[in-house]
């Protein structure tokens, strides 16, 4: 339901629909790009069944949000400390600034 989902003027839940329905109109065709479209669905299939087969045997997404979580807590003790969240828009801010006033000292001259 991807497909068409990033159309620009339709909603997303429109435009995800309408490729859907495409989608699945191109795998009920009998000829070579019905065949392409059904064989990358059973791949599809076929990647998310190894993965889940992989996550229950070494149980990966536990640990990565283990390890999101550290690593968020690690990021926001250093924000704390150093206030580099602050640093970053004040350099932001000060460069859209810059921006700004050459772009309008540019308009200025013409």
């Amino acid at each position: 339901s991807f497909c068409g989902g990033n159309i620009p003027l339709i909603p997303t839940w429109m435009g995800s629909t309408g490729g859907a329905a495409a989608f699945a109109f191109m795998c009920i065709g009998k000829n070579a790009r019905g065949d392409l479209v059904r064989t990358m669905g059973m791949r599809v299939v076929a990647i998310a069944g190894e993965a889940i087969d992989i996550n229950r045997e070494l149980n990966v997404a536990r640990k990565v949000a283990v390890v999101a979580g550290r690593l968020l807590d690690k990021a926001l003790i250093l924000d704390r400390k150093h206030r580099i969240k602050d640093r970053v828009l004040k350099g932001a801010t000060w460069a859209f600034d810059k921006v700004g006033s050459t772009v309008k000292n540019v308009q200025e001259d013409m």
